[in-house]
């Protein structure tokens, strides 16, 4: 598609923040709005609210100079949810993001988990649509009719302020950070994409001149696979250029055996205005979460990395160090043991050898094996905890695992996340092998 060569007709309003109207053909619609953050004091992370289908919450993740992660959840019932439907003022419960542009203010409060946030963002640049909604991109939502459609608004760059709490200690930061209103009518993995990478770079220092950012995917079944090549660029707090078929090229690098985050990722930029190399030395992982996206598998990376740039923008050369958060999401070819965690099975153990002197006991009795009698199990990991909550023989087996889960006034809020989406979430205290046995108990259960 080339460049575009009117940019001001992606200039974003208050408005296009506020909760999007799903039409109806709609299958798994969701609406997030996130917010991430690098701190001046080693502190970085992110913040969201969700709304998939029925379901609505609150993540907050705070990783220290350290790397140490406290990362919280809140279940938000739906008539604590409110927000303006003209302008960006959206409110879960106690939390809210809301804002009149310049300002965005953010409120999380997890009163649980003694965790949460009070920030004010000042938006430094030209906040920005990706698509126009009546345009033939990827977020065309109105006409012509598009099956699967994901598209998102955002404030590409904002000075960051104010107060975040972990475990009841206040810490005061500045810094700077990315915010954005996604939405879409299905899945964002599997049929609208296979792949992306996100990425925000202040080249021009914190002022955010010369800010670039990409998108890469490549599209879905729905999309024709069609290839996702986005940049933005930025200057002087405005939108200067943004190129549909950007000259660029990523290389993620120096993967560990056995894992899934790059080390080193690389930007090759080629095109007639904008050249260089930036790359990224990973410092932490923030969030590393599964994806549903069978029959692939596929995992969402989201860390702090290091970054050095020596790039050539519209012939003037600029070498500038810079930490930010970059997001990577991709299929991969699993590990023996991967792809068992991915079912939210564990790897079978050979048993530990007992010491020669060692006095013989009785043996326990053995729990009843899963036998596969042909018929398939009624439950796995890929239901959904609605489904299984359903049916006393599943709320039997929750309840052995998580006593209490029944009588839960939050339970009903996860009832639309499968099992092993919901479980993965570090924030639920469910390990991998607790998953395992989890999964084998429900899949006893036949019709």
């Amino acid at each position: 598609m080339g460049i575009v060569y009117d940019p001001g007709l992606y200039k974003a309003s208050e408005k296009w923040f506020a909760p999007f109207k799903m039409p109806g053909y709609a299958k798994n619609p969701f609406q997030t709005w996130h917010t991430d953050f690098v701190f001046d004091n080693g502190w970085c992370g992110t913040a969201m609210l969700s709304w998939t289908g029925p379901m609505y919450c609150v993540l907050l993740t705070l990783v220290d100079p350290d790397g140490k992660i406290t990362e919280t959840m809140q279940f938000i019932d739906q008539e604590n949810v409110h927000w303006s439907e003209d302008g960006y003022d959206i409110h879960f419960g106690p939390n809210y993001f809301k804002a009149e542009f310049p300002i965005l203010e953010m409120v999380v409060d997890d009163k649980d988990n003694h965790a949460g946030l009070r920030l004010k963002a000042e938006t430094l640049v030209e906040p920005t649509l990706s698509e126009l909604p009546d345009g033939v991109g990827i977020g065309r939502l109105r006409t012509p009719y598009m099956p699967v459609c994901v598209s998102w608004y955002m404030m590409p760059w904002n000075r960051i302020t104010g107060t975040i709490w972990v475990e009841g200690k206040e810490i005061a930061v500045t810094g700077y950070g990315w915010s954005d209103h996604q939405y879409g009518t299905d899945n964002f993995f599997g049929p609208a994409t296979h792949y992306f990478y996100w990425a925000n770079f202040p080249i021009g220092g914190s002022s955010g001149e010369d800010l670039i950012t990409i998108f890469e995917a490549q599209g879905g079944p729905e999309q024709g696979y069609r290839p996702i090549k986005w940049m933005w660029n930025y200057k002087n707090g405005q939108i200067y250029s943004y190129d549909r078929d950007a000259d660029y090229y990523i290389y993620a690098l120096d993967i560990p055996e056995g894992d899934t985050v790059p080390h080193t990722m690389k930007y090759v930029f080629e095109g007639d205005r904008i050249r260089g190399v930036i790359e990224g030395k990973w410092i932490h992982t923030m969030m590393k979460q599964p994806v549903d996206q069978p029959p692939f598998h596929a995992m969402l990376n989201r860390s702090l990395y290091d970054c050095h740039a020596e790039m050539e923008i519209d012939g003037k050369k600029t070498v500038t160090d810079f930490k930010r958060v970059l997001e990577i999401c991709y299929t991969y070819e699993p590990t023996d043991e991967q792809r068992l965690a991915y079912k939210g099975e564990a790897p079978a153990e050979a048993p530990a050898e007992a010491p020669a002197e060692a006095p013989k006991e009785a043996a326990p009795e053995p729990e009843p094996e899963y036998v596969d009698d042909g018929r398939p199990p009624k439950f796995t990991m890929s239901s959904k905890l609605g489904e299984v909550m359903a049916d006393p023989r599943g709320v039997a087996v929750m309840e052995k695992y998580l006593p209490g889960i029944s009588n839960d006034p939050n339970t009903k809020k996860g009832y639309g996340m499968k099992l092993k989406i919901l479980f993965a979430l570090p924030a639920t205290g469910v390990d991998r092998a607790t998953r395992a046995k989890m999964d084998a108990d429900l899949r006893k259960i036949k019709d």
